[in-house]
C-alpha cells in the first residue's frame, strides 16, 4: 500500500468544509462550509478566492450546464450565479424543519441531482436520499438514512456506490442509464471502525474509490471489488470530509476538512483543520456531469 502526505493549499478554517467539485469547463473548484453557511471558490490558475454566505446551512453545490450553480440550502434548492450573485430559490425539496438539513450531493451520468437529507444532530434514520431530475421532479430512492454521504458512478454507468457513514459500509447498486433508477442493494465492502467514519467519496478512471475518513486523518483509495486499501493519503486534520479530482489533467486530488467536533486540544494539535489540502495523484479522476436543468 502506498502512503503519501497531502499538503495544505488554503488555510480556509472552514467549520465543516465539504463537497469539493471541479468545474472542468471553467477550471475552478467549488466547495461548501456547511456549518459556516458558505460557498467557497478557488481558481488555481490565478489563485483567486471567493466566499459567499447564505442564511442557513449549505449542504452541497454542483455546477449547472447553463453556468450557474445548484445549491442545496437548508431551506431547499436554489440556483446561484457566481458572476452577478443572483440567488433564485426553487420550490424543490423545501424544508421548514429546523432540525434537518441537506448533506452531500452529486450529479449522475444523466444530469440528475442526487442529494441526501439528515438530522443536524446526526440522529439515526431521519434522512433520505433523493433524486431531482432535469425537470425538477423529486423522487425518494433510499429511505431512513442517517448521515448521507459519498456517491459515485462507475465509468460504464452501470454501478452506483453510496455511503451512509454510520453503517461503516459502502453500498453498491445497479444503475440503469435508461431510467436513472437504482436497484439491488449490496454491501460492496465494510470499513473497520478504527479507520474513521467513511465520509465523502470520489471515483477515479480505474473505478477505484477515494474515501475521506472522518476521524481518520486521511483519504484512502479502495478497490470496491475486493475491499482492499490500495493507497493512503495522510492529512494534517482528524476530520477529513471529502475529495475530488481536478486540475487540467484531473490528477490533483482536492481534500476538504473540518474543525467541527474537535476539542480545543485537538485544534491546538491540528491547527490546519478546516483547510483545503491537495495531493498529486498518479491516476486520473472522472470529469463531473453537469446538472441538466431543462425546466
Amino acid at each position: 500500500m502506498k502512503i503519501a502526505n497531502a499538503r495544505l493549499l488554503l488555510d480556509s478554517r472552514s467549520v465543516l468544509g465539504e463537497g469539493p467539485v471541479w468545474d472542468w469547463k471553467k477550471q475552478h473548484l467549488l466547495w461548501v462550509d456547511i456549518e459556516g453557511n458558505s460557498l467557497l471558490f478557488f481558481n488555481p490558475n490565478d489563485s483567486k478566492q471567493k466566499q459567499w454566505t447564505f442564511d442557513g446551512m449549505l449542504g452541497a453545490a454542483v455546477p449547472v450546464e447553463n453556468g450557474t450553480v445548484l445549491l442545496a440550502l437548508e431551506s431547499g434548492l436554489a440556483t446561484f450565479n457566481l458572476d452577478n450573485e443572483e440567488l433564485i430559490r426553487l420550490p424543490v425539496l423545501k424544508n421548514s424543519n429546523p432540525e434537518m438539513r441537506y448533506n452531500d450531493g452529486k450529479v449522475d451520468p444523466n444530469g440528475n441531482f442526487w442529494i441526501g437529507s439528515m438530522c443536524k444532530n446526526a440522529a439515526q434514520k431521519m434522512g433520505n436520499l433523493y433524486r431531482v431530475d432535469t425537470l425538477m421532479n423529486t423522487t425518494q430512492h433510499i429511505a431512513d438514512t442517517s448521515i448521507s454521504n459519498g456517491m459515485a458512478w462507475t465509468s460504464d454507468q452501470k454501478t452506483f456506490y453510496y455511503i451512509d457513514t454510520t453503517a461503516y459500509e459502502v453500498w453498491r447498486y445497479g444503475y440503469d442509464i435508461a431510467t436513472s433508477e437504482i436497484t439491488n442493494k449490496q454491501v460492496a465492502f465494510s470499513i473497520p471502525r478504527d479507520f474513521g467514519g467513511p465520509d465523502g467519496m470520489s471515483i477515479d478512471s480505474e473505478d477505484m474509490l477515494w474515501i475521506a475518513h472522518w476521524g481518520g486523518n486521511c483519504v484512502r483509495r479502495w478497490n470496491p471489488n475486493t475491499g482492499e486499501v490500495l493507497e493512503q493519503v495522510d492529512v494534517e486534520a482528524p476530520h477529513v470530509t471529502s475529495c475530488c479530482f481536478g486540475g487540467n489533467d484531473l490528477k490533483t486530488l482536492y481534500i476538504t476538512t473540518a474543525r467541527s467536533g474537535l476539542s480545543q486540544n485537538q485544534l491546538e494539535e491540528f491547527p490546519l483543520s478546516g483547510g483545503l489540502f491537495v495531493h498529486e495523484s498518479q491516476v486520473k479522476g472522472m470529469p463531473i456531469t453537469y446538472f441538466k436543468n431543462s425546466s
